[in-house]
Formats: C-alpha cells, structure tokens, sequence
C-alpha cells in the first residue's frame, strides 16, 4: 500500500492489479465494471482532466451533458486506450485524447447513460420528457440488470442472449444501451417492438404456440429474476403486449398473467371453439381454411394439427348460428314442399352451412340471410312468371 493512498473511495476495480481483490463500495458487481478499455468523453477531458468513475460502468456509452458518445481509442493513432499511460489526457502515442470531434449520440444511448449516471450519483432519479419516473427509481445493480437484460435480448437471438460477449468494446456495448434506451424513451410501444423482437428470435411463427416455448428464458426472468416490486411496470407491460398481440394459446397454467388477460384473451384454441361452436376440433380447421373464421393452424413434430382462433369472430359465428335454419324451418318461409327444397338443395341454389357433408351434423342448417335473399329472388321470378 502506498503512504498515504486509499482504495477505499474508489468505485469500481483497480485495472491491472487482479491480486487486489478489492470489493466496489456501493455493492456493485464487478461485471458491470469496464476494466479492459477505458471510455472516455472528449469534451469533459478537454474542460477538466479528470478521470469519471461513471466512464468505467459497461453500459455507460454517452456523455449526458455533452450529448456525445464515448470512445475506447485514441483519435490519432486508433488504438485502444490503455490503462497504462503518462497522463490522462493523453495516449501512449504522445496525441492529446481530446483532438477529435465529438460523435453525437442517439436519444436512447443518452437517455440509459443519464440513468446510469445519477443511480452511480445517488441522485434519485433524472428529469425530462424521455425520462421514466420508475426506471429512474431503480438502483444502480437493478438498472444495469434491467438494461443488459432488454439490451441483450433485443440484440441477440443465440441461446443466451445475456451472457454477451466483448462488453467492454465500446461498439457493442453502445448496440445493448441503445436497443434498451430505444424501450424506455419510447414507452410501452418501444418495449412491445423489443418484445416482438425476443418472440421472433426464439422461434419461427408456426413452431410453437405456448408462451413459454416462444418467449423461452425472458419469460420466466421477467417473473423470477425480476419478481421484486421495482420491476412491476415491465410485468405489467408484457401482460398488455400478451392481450394485445400475443395470438398463441393462453391458459389457466399461465398464472403469471393476470386473471383478466387469461380470461379475456383474443385467440381461443381449437379444441374451446370446437366447444364454444358446438362442431368437432377438424371442422373448425376447415372453417379456418375457408376464412369463414379467422385463425392460423400448423403441423406439430407429432403431426397433430395445432392451432389458434380469433375470439370474436368465434362468438360471430356462434350468434350467426343461433340464427341458422332447419330445412324443416326454410320449407316453411319458402312454401314449398320437401322435394322441391332437396331439389334446391341439390342444384346449389339452397346452400347449407351446416349438416352432414359440411360439417358432419345430422342436421341440414342454413344461413337465414341467405334464405332470405333466396326468397326474395323466387319471388321475383314468381312475379315475372305471372306477368308474362
């Protein structure tokens, strides 16, 4: 130890010194710190050369009073910033570190640098219309946790889409902050657009139809890792994506959600609007093909037919239905007798919506607005029949 010196104060890890086992003050996990290459803002070096601790955090990629992004290398010679140098303000190469122009950086690299940088202050919190009240709130090991979550997801789409490489290059850190600034600022479509970008990532569209298959680990993180009262605006906001957009099946096993999404979701499977139509599972396929309802339906690995249906168009045809007609009932509007409406039948002028080569029903049913139409349309022949 030196005479005089301290490590007590210092935020984050002492570079090149590994023996020195020394622990961040503020509880801060060293693998939110930088201590590979060390970013730096041109203009606040170029005001005061002095060295800022938030500079070293792994997501901290801009300069929140200048508005500039940080670099890792030297303006002159393009090699990175080394710890072991003579001066702060200057590279091994012998150039000033602040002879370049700044780079701007995008609203949503300043708006997670701000965040980070009054959570290392102790702030309480960062003021402005692209600020959020409860992301500003969240302590500095929270915050990180949060932005390297969404940041990673919304970047990657390998199996661990968190355990991201080369953190401490500037470029990809600068790729995560954006991506997680871009949900923040942009509150809640920007995080439904990450959302739909973790759902694609895991899987094709017609590979799976559960939650959990196609959301994969983020899913169970949003309601383990992040279960704690702070992080309750992300749970509430993928419920709303989940009513919203989400048109795979739901069900009672996925507690997580609330009671009223899992009740009131908009896509039913086949087997409940089979149940809710009073007709088999494959007919229900068949209406899907023929747009009579409105869904999607694929191939398991099994080769079972799996599918989802649009609720209301369900419930639609459910009171269209409590409509249809009996032959028994069309005879009757239509006056005419049993031979003559098989006739009609035969001939396709009366078409069934119901019964045993439509969907297997032993009972003919019939559209009454088509009946309608239909007796309108003898009527007139009828009509034209007497006048000749």
């Amino acid at each position: 130890m030196l005479p005089g010196v301290s490590l007590q104060s210092l935020r984050g890890q002492v570079s090149h010194f590994r023996h020195l086992k020394t622990a961040d003050p503020g509880g801060l996990s060293m693998k939110y710190w930088n201590g590979r290459r060390p970013r730096y803002c041109p203009e606040c070096l170029a005001e005061r050369p002095k060295w800022r601790a938030e500079w070293d955090l792994t997501l901290m990629v801009a300069c929140p009073t200048h508005r500039a992004r940080l670099r890792d290398s030297c303006p002159s010679c393009n090699r990175p910033v080394s710890w072991k140098r003579h001066s702060i303000s200057m590279c091994n190469c012998g150039r000033p570190l602040t002879d370049t122009a700044s780079e701007i950086a995008t609203n949503a690299e300043i708006a997670v640098s701000a965040y980070l940088s009054s959570a290392l202050a102790d702030e309480g919190g960062v003021n402005g219309a692209d600020y959020r009240t409860d992301v500003g709130r969240l302590v500095l090991p929270d915050l990180l946790a949060v932005c390297t979550f969404l940041g990673g997801y919304a970047c990657s789409n390998g199996a661990k889409p968190t355990k991201i490489a080369n953190l401490d290059n500037v470029s990809v850190a600068t790729a995560v902050a954006n991506a997680a600034g871009q949900a923040f600022i942009d509150w809640p479509h920007g995080y439904h657009e990450l959302l739909g970008i973790v759902c694609r990532n895991r899987g094709s569209e017609d590979s799976c139809a559960r939650l959990t298959a196609r959301f994969g680990y983020f899913y169970t993180a949003l309601y383990k890792r992040f279960e704690a009262e702070q992080f309750e605006f992300l749970r509430r906001e993928f419920d709303s994506f989940v009513s919203r957009e989400w048109v795979g099946q739901l069900a009672e096993r996925n507690r997580r959600l609330s009671p009223a999404t899992r009740r009131r979701h908009a896509w039913i499977s086949l087997t409940s609007a089979a149940k809710l139509l009073g007709i088999k599972r494959d007919t229900v396929s068949v209406l899907i093909t023929q747009g009579t309802l409105e869904g999607q339906t694929h191939r398991t690995a099994s080769g079972r037919t799996s599918g989802t249906v649009s609720r209301c168009s369900v419930e639609a045809l459910r009171d269209e239905k409590a409509q249809w007609l009996t032959l028994t009932d069309v005879r009757k509007l239509l006056m005419i007798s049993r031979k003559r409406a098989y006739a009609l039948l035969r001939s396709s002028v009366l078409r069934p919506v119901g019964g045993p080569s439509v969907d297997g029903s032993p009972v003919w049913k019939f559209s009454t607005r088509e009946v309608m139409a239909l007796m309108s349309t003898l009527s007139d022949v009828a009509s034209t029949a007497e006048h000749r």
